[in-house]
This record gives C-alpha cells, sequence and structure tokens, in this order.
C-alpha cells in the first residue's frame, strides 16, 4: 500500500509539473511568468466578455437584479485585483528574488477566480434550463481555456484554477440525470484533464524557450568575452609588433652607423698603414668584416621572424643575375684558389629579384668557405635547368660546391640558425651558421622549393626550385655591376648628407682622397640649399642616407629636390640601413602620387659598405647607361 501511494504521489507530481516547477531557478520562474502574462489582456477580455453575457443572459430571468448586480461587483473586484498583481509584478525591478512570494500570491489569484467561475457554473446551471445552461456551460468553459495559457507558467496554479472553475460546472450538469447531461459531463471531464495536459504541456515548451534563450544569452556573452579577450589579444600582439618593428629599425639603423664608420677608418688605415702594422690593421679589417656579417645576418634573420619582409613577384632573367654573381664572387673564389663560374642560360623565373638574388650570394658564399681547393675539380658552379612537376614548368637553380660534405644527421639540421657542421667548426672564420637559415627564410616566404643534397667527402650542392616566368618580359634593365677602379679620381664636389657625425666625419677624407671637394650636411635645410646653389656647376654626385632623422625629409625627397634644383640628373647613391623594398616602395608612392620625385632610382647600398662599392656606384652612374625602372642598381 505504500509502495501504490507512493507511485500515486510521484504520478501526480510528475503530471502536474510540481517537482519540475520547484526545480526551476528563481530568474527562469520569473521569466516564465513574465511570458505568460503577456496572454493576460486575452484572459481577462474572455472574462469580461463572459460575464457580461451572462448577466444579460439571466437579467430578465427570475433571477434577482441585485444578486446579478452583486456578482458583478465582486468579480469586477477579482479583475481589478488581478490587474493590479501584474501591474506590481511587472514594475517590481526585484522581483526574481521575490519570485517565490509572487508565485504564491499568483496561486491565490488562480484559486479565488477558479472559485468564482466554478461557483457562477453551480449558481446559473442548477438554477437555469435548456438553452442558457448549454450558453452557460459554453461561456464557462470558453473562459477556462482562455485562462489556461496564462496560468499554465505554474502548475499548481493552473490546477487550481482549472479544478476549481470546471469541477463544480461538471457536478452540476452530472446532476441533471439526463442522457445529454452524461454526454455534458463526460464532455467536461474530457475538456477538464485537455486543459490541464495542455497547461502542463505549454508550461514545459515556455520554460525550454526560456532556458534556451538564457543559455543563448549566456553563449552570447561568453562569445563576446571571448571576441574581445580575442581582440585584446589581437592589440597586445599588434602593440607589440609595432614596438618591436620600431626597436628593430632603431637597432637596425644605431648598429649598422658605427659599422660603416669603423669600415671606412678601417680603409683608410690600410692605405696608409707601415709594414709593421699591416698584420694588425689586417686583422682589424677581418673582425671588423665578421662583426658586421653578423650583424647583418642577426638583423635579417629578426626581420623574417617579424614578418617585415613582403615579396614583390616579377619576371626576373636569370643570365643577368648570373653575370653580377660571377663578376662578384670570382675575385673571392680565386683568392681561395677555386673557380667561380656560372652555366650560361636563357631562361626566367617568376620571383623577388632583390631576396632571389640575396638568397644565391649567401649559397655561393657558404659554397666558396667551405670548398676544398685541394679537390681535383676546384670549383664552385651555379647554374639552373628546367623541369616539369606535375604538368607545370619550373626553373631549378643549383649551387654547386667542392666542399668535405655532409652527414645524413647534418642535412637535417643545415637550415638551422647557428648551426654549423664539423667540417664549419674545424675551420677558422667560416661564419656564424645564419647565412642558410636566411635561405630557408626567403625560401618560405618565396614558396621556393629548397633542398640539398650533399655525401661526405662528394662535396654538396643546394638548389632552389620556382616557377618559370609566364608574365611578359619587364622592360626595366639591370645597370651593369659596379666596376672597382681605387686609382680613378673625381672632379667637382659631391654633396653628402648624413645625420650621423661619424659616419659624416669618416666619408669626408675618402672623397677628399680621390680629388673630390665635399659639401657636406646633417640635414637638407635651407643653409645646405644656398651652398649647393653656389656650387651649382661642379655638384657630381649626391651620396645620402635615406632616414636621416624624425620629422626630417627622407634620402629619396633630398635627391629630388636636389635635382630639381640644379635642373640635371645626377648620380644617387643612398647609403642606408632601411631595406631596399620599403625605399622603392616610397619611390613607386612617390610618382604614383605625382609629387616632385628623381627621374630615376638611385644606387642603393646597405650598410655597413665598402668605400671601393661606394665609390664604383657612382663611377657606375657617370659611365653606364641607365635604368628605366627601380629594380635596377644593387
Amino acid at each position: 500500500m505504500p509502495l501504490t501511494k507512493a507511485i500515486t504521489l510521484d504520478f501526480l507530481k510528475r503530471f502536474f509539473g510540481i517537482s519540475r516547477t520547484r526545480s526551476l531557478t528563481a530568474r527562469t520562474l520569473s521569466s516564465v511568468i513574465l511570458r505568460s502574462l503577456r496572454l493576460f489582456p486575452v484572459a481577462i477580455a474572455a472574462q469580461i466578455i463572459g460575464m457580461g453575457s451572462l448577466v444579460l443572459m439571466y437579467w430578465e430571468t427570475e433571477y434577482s437584479r441585485v444578486f446579478l448586480i452583486g456578482w458583478t461587483v465582486i468579480w469586477l473586484a477579482q479583475v481589478i485585483v488581478a490587474l493590479v498583481f501584474v501591474r506590481k509584478f511587472w514594475r517590481d525591478d526585484a522581483r526574481v528574488k521575490n519570485v517565490r512570494a509572487w508565485v504564491r500570491r499568483w496561486t491565490v489569484l488562480a484559486v479565488v477566480t477558479g472559485s468564482i467561475w466554478g461557483l457562477t457554473g453551480i449558481l446559473f446551471v442548477v438554477q437555469g434550463s435548456g438553452l442558457l445552461q448549454v450558453m452557460t456551460v459554453a461561456i464557462t468553459v470558453a473562459v477556462t481555456f482562455a485562462g489556461w495559457p496564462v496560468y499554465s507558467c505554474w502548475m499548481p496554479s493552473l490546477t487550481a484554477f482549472t479544478l476549481l472553475s470546471m469541477t463544480p460546472l461538471t457536478m452540476a450538469v452530472a446532476g441533471q440525470y439526463r442522457v445529454s447531461s452524461v454526454i455534458l459531463t463526460t464532455v467536461l471531464v474530457l475538456v477538464t484533464g485537455f486543459i490541464l495536459y495542455s497547461g502542463r504541456k505549454l508550461n514545459e515548451l515556455i520554460t525550454s524557450s526560456v532556458l534556451a534563450d538564457a543559455e543563448n544569452t549566456r553563449l552570447v556573452e561568453r562569445l563576446r568575452i571571448e571576441v574581445q579577450r580575442s581582440e585584446n589579444a589581437r592589440r597586445a600582439t599588434q602593440k607589440e609588433s609595432e614596438r618591436r618593428a620600431r626597436f628593430f629599425a632603431a637597432a637596425n639603423h644605431d648598429l649598422r652607423q658605427p659599422l660603416q664608420a669603423m669600415g671606412i677608418y678601417l680603409d683608410i688605415l690600410k692605405r696608409k698603414c707601415m709594414p709593421a702594422t699591416k698584420p694588425v690593421v689586417d686583422q682589424l679589417a677581418l673582425t671588423s668584416a665578421s662583426i658586421s656579417t653578423l650583424v647583418e645576418q642577426v638583423l635579417e634573420v629578426t626581420r623574417m621572424e617579424f614578418g617585415g619582409q613582403e615579396p614583390h613577384i616579377e619576371r626576373m632573367e636569370l643570365a643577368p643575375l648570373f653575370s653580377r654573381l660571377e663578376a662578384e664572387f670570382g675575385p673571392a673564389a680565386k683568392v681561395k684558389g677555386l673557380v667561380f663560374r656560372t652555366v650560361p642560360t636563357n631562361v626566367a623565373v617568376d620571383a623577388d629579384p632583390v631576396m632571389l638574388e640575396r638568397a644565391l650570394k649567401n649559397l655561393i658564399a657558404n659554397a666558396i668557405n667551405y670548398s676544398n681547393p685541394k679537390n681535383p675539380r676546384p670549383e664552385v658552379v651555379v647554374a639552373a635547368r628546367r623541369l616539369m612537376v606535375k604538368g607545370r614548368r619550373f626553373v631549378r637553380i643549383g649551387v654547386y660546391d667542392c666542399g668535405d660534405g655532409m652527414t645524413k644527421e647534418e642535412r637535417g639540421k643545415i637550415f638551422d640558425a647557428f648551426f654549423r657542421g664539423e667540417a664549419g667548426k674545424r675551420r677558422p672564420g667560416s661564419g656564424f651558421g645564419l647565412g642558410l637559415s636566411i635561405v630557408r627564410g626567403i625560401a618560405e616566404a618565396l614558396h621556393a622549393e629548397l633542398t640539398i643534397d650533399s655525401h661526405p667527402g662528394r662535396g654538396s650542392v643546394f638548389r632552389l626550385g620556382f616557377p618559370e616566368a609566364s608574365s611578359p618580359r619587364s622592360e626595366v634593365e639591370s645597370a651593369p655591376a659596379p666596376v672597382r677602379d681605387p686609382a680613378r679620381s673625381f672632379t667637382g664636389t659631391i654633396a653628402l648628407v648624413e645625420d650621423n657625425p661619424i659616419l659624416r666625419n669618416a666619408l669626408l677624407p675618402v672623397f677628399e682622397s680621390r680629388g673630390a671637394t665635399v659639401l657636406a650636411a646633417a640635414v637638407a635645410d635651407e643653409e645646405f640649399f644656398a651652398a649647393l646653389s653656389e656650387k651649382e656647376g661642379e655638384v657630381a654626385a649626391l651620396v645620402t642616407d635615406y632616414n636621416l632623422g624624425e620629422d626630417e625629409m627622407t634620402g629619396l625627397e633630398v635627391a629630388a629636390l636636389v635635382e630639381a634644383r640644379l635642373g640635371r640628373t645626377i648620380p644617387v647613391v643612398v647609403l642606408t640601413a632601411v631595406a631596399r623594398e620599403e625605399i622603392e616602395a616610397h619611390f613607386r608612392s612617390m610618382r604614383e602620387a605625382g609629387v616632385l620625385t628623381l627621374s630615376r632610382f638611385p644606387v642603393i647600398l646597405q650598410k655597413p659598405a665598402d668605400t671601393d662599392d661606394i665609390l664604383a656606384a657612382i663611377w657606375s652612374q657617370q659611365s653606364g647607361p641607365q635604368p628605366k625602372g627601380t629594380k635596377n642598381n644593387e
């Protein structure tokens, strides 16, 4: 028996939703009531129409009009109380906190409303007859139907309202003991069950909707927080990247300036040193070159890691590039007892010319450094060949050396920063292990294939693969490689604009020793242009830095003004620590904007540059053909 009672109670709780509603949080229950109250005007309108219809129907019957008026007053008082309840509930800012108290009041209101309509059913059905009884039943059922969506927000209130309004009516009809009464009673029982069942389902639907909305709100809020965190992280990353970029630019500039000055002073010292001090000066020169190479490579690796190198892909003929490489590395290879040669080719690739040339220079320098002059064929070779890969035409450029080769383990680490194989560790002055890591970074930036083939005792070959050029042939002509001529002298004046006083003072004797007069200035101000005007016909070239300080003109802008003041084209050399691609972008933007600009792109020399390179860059512009575009001089 206790088991049967427990099962019955559990069924009733589940059917009426009592256990579920008690488990709801205050916020959820408050939201459910708010949604249900949106239909409250419908319930009130139904009660008004129903009560008005009943009064009109029974006004002319034996019912006392005083009774009808009194009954109407009681009903109106209940409606007013209900309206006051709804109004106060809507205005209660603490309704979530007080929701349990509001639920109790709502249940009391449901009990009162249900009792009024239940007594209405008894009184009017019992005393009425025929059509009036049917109309009374229909009105009561209609009012109950109109009210169940409102009271379904809290199942105990719906149960009380439905049973109190429908049970007395059902009992009054059943007490008539007629066949029609039995049918109507059955219908009323079914209607009561339907209202309770539908109310339970509606309660579940509204509750699920509220819970889903609450979950969506939480998800949206969580998403908003995550988006805000991501945005804050992005801004922090961007800010950190900008800070690093500024630091890199400052370090790039500040490190190259003293190295450039030191190289110039060492060059002057080498030319004037005595035989007794020559070994010391030579060792200082080697040390300076080693430091310069290390700084250059560290800055290059850092710039790649910061993403400061954007490739500019265009058609590039390999024949002129190979000629420049042979002119540059031939003498260095000869000093080591090697032969450097390139295999003639007439192919072109789609690549960034500056980045490709830098990668090949690193590979060639590495090959010369590690090649063995005692090899039966002591040579370093650069060659290119066409091949088909999955129906596409590619060009593979190979750099072959005659070194000691590498083991499989060394080949797997050779492109890591600061890694040197056993051969490099045994050979003094073999570098710092950054050149090949830069090649890998360039290959990744260009989406180029980078492979290595090497065996101990048989040398190595590094290969770079690029798509064969498909774009039209460029009209840009490359300038010939500058030819060094230490005995050549200048005539006229060289304008020098350099904001670093150490470097400016170091360059003065270099140009003066070649017979030139130097007009030197830290910035291109009015005093500089006034002095320039006095020597207008004597100015033979301009050497300038690109970055001349904050809020000052760039080297390109200075060169454009100098050319405009002179009314003619002169050789311009930009000696700078700024990346070439940044200067090229500025040159293109000046032309596109239609502002004052140079008639041709200047020679760009990266600091630290050799004094002979600076002089050769000026001479090459005085005597050689001039390029038509921006991708020209090196």
